[in-house]
Order: C-alpha cells, then structure tokens, then sequence
C-alpha cells in the first residue's frame, strides 16, 4: 500500500517528468479510442503514416454480473438491455481505457435500473481483468503468469476506487502497453501477437429493497381541496398494495388509474398534477402522493358525428349506451365506441368528450369514424372422401339502407347439397342493441337418408342478454318434398317457433384458444296440412377451449351435443327434421349421417335422440404449421330417450396451415368401431377453420 500511495502521489518532480509521457500516452489513445479518430501523423518518426489495420486492432470482451440473486430474472434482463457494453460487445475496444468508459456510463444506467426496480440503495462496481484460459494462464493477482510484480507494476487498470479505475494508472498502463505493442492500443497479447480477451465483471450489490408505506391523494375539486389516503378500494383499483415492493412501473400506473377513478366519478375533465415520492432511507420505506385536478362533474350533453358519408349520422349516433342528461361515465363512452367497431361499418372509431363543460353541466360527446368498403364477396372449398369436393360463394352488403342494413346471398354446392340462401339483419331495431333478423334457404338433397327438395325461412329479433350472452326468437316456415327410406314421396308443410339462447367468450371465431361457446335450441313446429304433425324439437351444443401456454400455441379443445324431439314417432317426422351423425361436421372417420340405425341396405334412417363427443389437442409446432390429435364418439338413436349410450368412437390425426383469415386443416380419421360391409378404412377432409 505504501508504495502504491507513493507512485500515485510521489514528488513534484517526478509528476512532472511523467507529465510529457501522459500526454503522449493520451493522444496515443485518443487515435485508437472509442471514437474510432485514427490515421493521424504528428511529424515524429521516419514520416510514414501509422498503417490503418494496426490502428483498428481491437481487444474482444465478455460481460459478467454478479451479486444479482438469480430469482430477479426481469432485473437481470433489464440490466443487460441497458448496458452499453453489451450492446457494442461486437464492435471491441482499441483499449482498456475505451472498456472502462463504457463500464462507467453502464454504473450511471444500471443505477437508474435499480432505483426502479425498488433497489435505491443499490452499490455497483466493476473491474477489468484478462480472460483465463490454456493460452492465457493467470496467476492469482490477475497478472499473466511469468510477469513480474514489482513496485511499478503493483497498480494496473485492474484496480478499482469506488467503482472506476484511477485514470492516471489506467493512462499509464494504456502508454506503457502501447509502447510495448506497437502503439495498437492493446493491453497486451497472447503468444501469437493476437490481444488477449478481457473480461469486464460487474459486481452488483441491490441492498434492500424499498417498500411502499403509503399512498396519499390530494383532490383538488372547484369547490374544495381534499387530502387523504387511498382507500382499500382505491389501492385496489390503482393495483397498489402496502408493502409492496416500490418498483417504478406500478408506481407510474397508479397514478393514471387514479384518473379512472375520478373520471367514473363524473369528472371527465380530470388529470393528474403531481406526483411526489418520498424515500426513507432508515426504515427502506416509500411513501407516494398523488395530486389531481379534476375540473368540474358533468352530465353527457349533446353528440357530434364526424367522417360519416354513407352511414346515416343519427343512426351513429343511435349507439350511445348514456340516456340525455346521465352522469359522464367512461364505461359508457368505452361501451359506444366498442359497440360501433362491432358494426364492421368502420375502419376506426374514437368517442370522445369535447368540452368543456357547459354552463348547464353537460359535456359535449364527439364520435370520428372513417368508414370502411360496405360491399364484399367471398368463397371457399373443402373436400371429403365422404362428402366428395363442395364450393360455397357470397356477396355480402353491410349498409343497404344507409343504417347498417346487412344483406348476404350466398351459394353451396356439393354432390351431397347445392342450394341457395339469403340473411338480412338490420341493427338498432326498436331500441338499442336489438335487431331484426331474417333468413331464407332453398336446397336440393341428395344424401343416403333421403332425396327431394327443401325451402325453409324464419324472421325473428336478436338481442344480447347481458355480457357474452345473446339469444334469438321468431317464427319459421317449412316445406319439404323428400323421400327417404321410410317416408317415401312425402311432403310437409310446417309452422313453428324458434328460440335460441347463446353464450360466447371465446377469443377467436375461426381458431378460438381460449373460452367457452354454448347453445341451447328449442323449436315447436306444427303441421299446416292434412298431416297432423306436431313435435318439439331440443338440442344442446357447447365447446370448452384451453390454452396450456400464454401465447395459445397449444389448446386443449372439447365439444359435445345432444338432442331430443318429442312428440311424434321417427316414421311421421320429415327425414330432414331427424337427428343424424357422422362426417366431418360431428364424428369425424365416419360417412355423412352414416353414425345411427341403418336401413337393410345400410342407409341411415335418422333418430329421435343425438349424443356427440370429441376431444383435440392442437399443437401450433410453427408459426405456419401445426398439428392436431382428436378423438370422436357419438351416437343417433330411434327413440326420444336413449336406450343406451353406447357410441361409436373414431380417432385422427389433423394437419393446420395458419392463414390470415384461418386455419387450413387436413384431418385423417379412421373408425375405431368399423361395421364390416358398412365403414371404410378412413376419412379425409380439407376444409377451411377448426373443426369446432
């Protein structure tokens, strides 16, 4: 120690005779530093420039930390995502000196890092040593081995004071190192002249971490200043907890979702003017104050609509979920603008306040949108070994009237089925949220149950039932003019009913990851003719979806659906209003409508009764490919009530080719219950989307 206090303040004479040789040493580093300043030629010498390559000589570097528990996974990575030195690793310093400069502008950033992370009391050093190794061995005061260490090599640049290297001893190594090295700026080199690999540790020390001892809110209303802490539920809402780790980003947020607060208050016009933390060094405490303005309460005025040409501006403004004169409450002003981007009218919606609030205490609403195309078309194919190719085709216009009218006419065609149908819906029917829907279908069969045509068509209202949940009621009417194997050349003329209740959390229509689908359906029909026909048809249909990852790259999926029809025996029911199973709509290995009671010459006869299961797990191994298992069962029984539940099971194997508007899946399925002389070996579908 005495000799290094001695060489670092020695006599002034000796400073001053080092004086030349560390400005020598300093422009010498200064042409191979960090900013790259190479090439120059000061007149000493033989008068031939420094070679370029010898200049751009650099030292390769790895980065350590240490001291960092390794449960603070986020806290190491945030490090890492600062550092410079990391993030330059692969364009190396000329030069310990370069190194170390960008160690000490990483102990500024990581110190930042840690004060966010709760760590206010956080101690950072770091040094700079030569990587060890065969090549390179290192005895174990860091000098390479066969050195000498004698009083004016006890200090290097690998010593630290608080952090950083003393920079005379770190300048004096850089000239002594340049001077042994052909003034390339290497510290030092490895048996073939290349320079040997440092090592820049980080030893990191957090301390304690800080904890919040309370929140705090000044409310400055126009008519009082109110300073108190926050409530359970106000630090509930604000996702604060008293002793908590005081990490910055929860802190930050707290703030804004005290804005929500008071704005579901009635204050629209509310922000926040302060924000003060205060730190305890003793206890390792936080305590938080939060300041607000919130302006004056209002109730929701009048509503503007901007960017409407096609859309009818009252109809737009028709989607405002507030009565005149309610209370301003974001929830609701979220509620319109959701409510309008579901019309598919829109390219973007904002809705707005655009105060300030009036001398009767009513806030102005304004709602922009930039409508979208209002006309489309579309179609699609599939394939089945069962059902052989089929094509479907729409057109489709989503403002007939100028009120968000939906027309739709599409066309299916398969060696099965090929018909025509038409759907209408017209939003805001009557009152919010309600519409008018309509549907007509005119089809010719061809199938193993039964041949003839069908035309059908239902007019009725639809309505959500609170969050998730909708349902359907209306009327139907019905002919059809089929023959089967046991209702030959017969035709029926039905009225009836229709009432169906839904619920709906899925994430995603076509590929759903996460979520619950359920369907209830009931419907009365009666007969309009001679035939005295009356019966009451029951289904219920559900499909459960679970994601095993975060991402939803992997679903575990289940569907199942049963029906009843009460009222009438098989022999007096339209072969079409009978349950049927099998194919790639429900049990997948199976023939279409070939799972159920067969006929002499194994044509199904329908039933009375369905029970349907099936089980998948999807696997996206890609993000273009992925790969789906499934199991199967059901089965179609003559009476209302099964006497059995014996089913037939199937088992597959699906490919998935992601799209941008869906899954392209290829499904292989064989029977696991084959009938002899009934079932093939196997199945095949190619079709667009998940099977269920």
């Amino acid at each position: 120690m005495t000799s290094r206090i001695r060489r670092k303040f020695g006599s002034y004479g000796r400073s001053a005779a080092i004086v030349p040789l560390l400005m020598a040493g300093t422009m010498l580093a200064a042409c191979s530093s960090d900013e790259g300043i190479g090439g120059l030629d000061f007149g000493f010498g033989n008068g031939e420039s420094q070679a370029p390559a010898d200049l751009r000589t650099t030292i390769p570097y790895e980065v350590q930390l240490t001291g960092i528990d390794d449960h603070e996974e986020q806290l190491i990575e945030a490090l890492n995502a600062v550092s410079t030195a990391r993030r330059l690793q692969s364009r190396p310093t000329a030069s310990r000196a370069g190194l170390q400069r960008r160690a000490e502008d990483d102990v500024e950033r990581f110190q930042a890092v840690l004060r966010s992370n709760g760590f206010y009391d956080g101690q950072i050093t770091f040094e700079i040593t030569e990587k060890t190794g065969d090549d390179a061995p290192v005895e174990e005061n860091g000098n390479p081995a066969g050195s000498e260490n004698n009083e004016n090599d006890d200090v290097t640049a690998n010593d630290t004071v608080n952090g950083t290297a003393s920079q005379d001893t770190v300048d004096e190594a850089d000239n002594r190192d340049n001077g042994a090295n052909g003034d390339n700026g290497n510290n030092g080199e490895n048996g073939d002249g290349a320079p040997t690999p440092l090592v820049l540790t980080y030893m990191i020390d957090t301390g304690a971490p800080y904890l919040i001892a309370s929140v705090d809110l000044v409310i400055v209303r126009p008519d009082e200043v109110v300073e108190r802490p926050a409530t359970d539920a106000e630090l509930e809402r604000t996702r604060l907890q008293i002793g908590q780790r005081a990490t910055a980003e929860p802190i930050i947020l707290g703030e804004q979702f005290g804005v929500d607060i008071l704005r579901d208050q009635g204050y629209p016009l509310v922000k926040a003017t302060k924000r003060t933390v205060m730190a305890d060094t003793a206890q390792k405490t936080i305590s938080i104050k939060y300041a607000f303005e919130t302006g004056p309460k209002a109730n929701f005025g009048a509503v503007t609509v901007n960017g409407a040409d096609e859309v009818d501006q009252d109809f737009i403004a028709g989607y405002r979920s507030w009565r005149a004169g309610e209370q301003y409450s974001p929830e609701r002003v979220r509620e319109t603008r959701r409510d309008l981007a579901q019309t598919n009218l829109f390219d973007s919606v904002i809705v707005k306040v655009a105060g300030p609030v009036g001398e009767s205490g009513e806030i102005p609403v304004e709602i922009n949108v930039v409508e979208r195309k209002m006309r489309s078309i579309g179609g699609g194919v599939d394939f089945s070994t069962a059902d052989g190719p089929g094509a479907n085709a729409f057109w489709e216009h989503r403002n007939l009237f100028g009120a968000g009218e939906r027309l739709r006419l599409g066309a299916d065609a398969s060696s099965l089925e090929q018909g025509l149908s038409a759907e209408f819906k017209k939003p805001q029917f009557l009152q919010r949220k309600q519409a008018l829907v309509a549907e007509a279908n005119a089809k010719n069969n061809d199938t193993d149950a039964y041949q003839g045509a069908t035309v059908d068509s239902f007019v009725g209202v639809e309505r959500p039932l609170g969050e998730n949940w909708s349902t359907t009621l209306g009327v139907t009417a019905e002919y059809s003019d089929l023959t089967g194997s046991d209702s030959p050349n017969e035709e029926f003329y039905l009225a009836g009913l229709r009432g169906i209740l839904r619920h709906d959390n899925t994430d995603n229509p076509l590929d759903p990851t996460r979520g619950t689908r359920f369907e209830i359906n009931v419907s009365p029909y009666m007969g309009l003719t001679d035939h005295d026909t009356n019966f009451t048809s029951v289904s219920l249909s559900g499909s459960q979806y679970l994601s095993i990852d975060d991402d939803g790259d992997y679903v575990l999926a289940a569907r199942a659906r049963t029906g009843t029809i009460i009222g009438e025996e098989r022999g007096n029911l339209p072969s079409n209003k009978r349950y049927y199973s099998g194919g790639g709509g429900s049990i997948r290995g199976y023939e279409y409508q070939k799972v159920g009671p067969l006929d002499d010459d194994h044509d199904p006869l329908g039933g009375r009764s369905v029970l349907e299961l099936g089980f998948e797990f999807r696997a996206q191994v890609t993000e273009s490919f992925g790969v789906v298992p499934f199991v199967e069962g059901g089965n179609v029984y003559a009476r209302s009530e099964p006497e059995d539940i014996s089913l037939l099971w199937a088992a597959g194997l699906g490919f998935r080719y992601y799209t941008a508007v869906g899954p392209l899946r290829f499904d292989v399925a064989v029977p696991l219950d084959k009938r002899e002389n009934v079932d093939d070996d196997y199945q095949f579908y190619i079709s667009l989307g998940q099977a269920f």
